[in-house]
């Protein structure tokens, strides 16, 4: 019977690919070790990084230069949410609050990292759904000048939250503004920096502008002056006075939905304020360079080792991004560990064949046995491919894994090629060996 069994699962193997049983243990009803090396040395594989566990006992099922850090493409969108969720809290509100002078007619428009600030009047769905609007501000200034008789002569624009002016990474690709992936990031946004049809300004275009202080100065300006205010102000960049006061204020939605919408759509101008605001409520002064010291703090708090981290952005566009696979495989053992206070993170992750970045990945072919068995965040720059999450392994067990596929320039065949060793994780379960 055991030598019919081992013949069994032998077979299962040449009909599967080239996930391969290896001898089975002398242990009484062990199943066969399920090697999956060849698919780890396939040709579109070139420098992998990678670890396997169960989620049920910690043990490391298969590691590959799993301690090195190295990229992390968009998976770095993990540790973010996680990061965010532990110095934020998933009910916190980015609030933008707009201030006047005493005797001016000079108000200021405050940004507070809040890029889901939307131009949209209020009859139209903004991009990030129940973001807050411009027109809500305007109409409560309104309100103010009409009460106050005052007359507004100049808006001035403070984005100096974390640094006055725009930011964009010298490693980040210049396509993320004509592709409308991102913008540069600074405190004070609108719609994230999007941009909209030129003969149709309620609906966005796959592009982002270069200046989105500039860019919200103007909106503000048209959104003041359909209540009759402004008529004659122009915007300028300028740092809020202490003798001010609040005459008008809005509030983001929870930050249990950005972390959703951040996952699940690999949203970079969501995971950047989240990274900034992060920092600061920790301590930091919410610059890129705090981001290392930040996520370390945030990190080490919940006992996890952050040895070779480097941080550079939160979203993880940069290529010297440094985060060992085993560092976000701690990091996902806690989150499915404790699910109920990481429902954010589990809401988020996207799952092979639901709405989302893996819909399209595990739902055809000798791979659609995955299909919704896979939950995983995505990643790619144009340097590597990563894919990080949770699996309902064929057999029933979930495993925690970690993939890097890196190299100097990469093509969809590496991804294929991860995807192929991911699936045969899948197929082997807790029989996966490291051999």
């Amino acid at each position: 019977m055991r030598k019919k069994s081992i013949a069994a699962v032998a077979a299962l193997g040449l009909l599967f690919g080239a996930v391969t049983p290896l001898a089975a243990s002398a242990e009484p009803g062990n199943l066969a070790p399920c090697s999956v090396s060849s698919l780890a040395k396939a040709k579109g594989i070139r420098s992998l990084h990678a670890e396997v566990r169960r989620a049920d006992t910690s043990e490391v099922l298969f590691s590959r230069n799993a301690q090195t850090p190295a990229r992390t493409a968009s998976v770095m969108k993990v540790i973010t949410s996680v990061v965010a969720l532990d110095a934020l809290g998933p009910d916190y509100q980015v609030e933008t609050k707009v201030f006047a002078d005493s005797t001016s007619g000079r108000i200021y428009l405050v940004g507070a990292g809040d890029v889901t600030l939307s131009r949209m009047p209020g009859n139209i769905t903004s991009y990030y759904s129940g973001g807050p609007k411009l027109d809500s501000l305007s109409k409560q200034i309104a309100s103010w000048a009409k009460k106050n008789k005052v007359t507004i002569s100049e808006v001035v624009l403070d984005s100096s939250l974390y640094g006055a002016k725009e930011d964009w990474h010298s490693t980040w690709d210049k396509r993320g503004l004509s592709q409308g992936y991102m913008a540069p990031v600074s405190a004070l946004q609108i719609d994230a920096g999007r941009l909209t049809s030129s003969k149709n300004q309620n609906v966005f275009i796959g592009q982002r502008t270069a200046k989105p202080i500039s860019q919200a100065g103007t909106l503000f300006l048209q959104s003041l002056r359909k209540y009759g205010l402004a008529q004659s102000a122009s915007a300028v960049v300028g740092k809020l006075p202490t003798s001010s006061s609040v005459i008008a204020s809005v509030k983001s939605q929870p930050i249990s939905k950005w972390i959703q919408n951040t996952l699940n759509v690999s949203d970079n101008a969501l995971a950047e304020s989240l990274g900034r605001l992060s920092s600061i409520a920790l301590g930091f002064d919410g610059s890129a360079t705090s981001l290392t010291k930040a996520y370390q703090k945030a990190l080490q708090a919940r006992g996890i080792d952050t040895k070779g981290m480097q941080i550079v952005d939160g979203s993880g566009l940069s290529r010297l991004n440094k985060v060992p696979a085993k560092l976000v495989n701690d990091v996902l053992a806690q989150v499915y560990a404790n699910q109920a206070s990481h429902s954010a993170v589990i809401a988020g992750m996207p799952v092979s064949g639901k709405p989302g970045s893996l819909r399209y990945r595990f739902i055809s072919g000798e791979q659609r046995p995955a299909l919704f068995n896979i939950e995983a965040k995505t990643g790619w720059i144009r340097t590597g491919y990563s894919l990080a999450g949770k699996i309902k392994a064929q057999d029933g067990t979930d495993l925690i894994f970690t993939v890097y596929n890196l190299w100097d320039s990469v093509s969809y065949e590496n991804r294929a090629a991860m995807d192929k060793l991911v699936f045969g994780f899948y197929k082997c379960g807790a029989s996966l060996t490291n051999n």
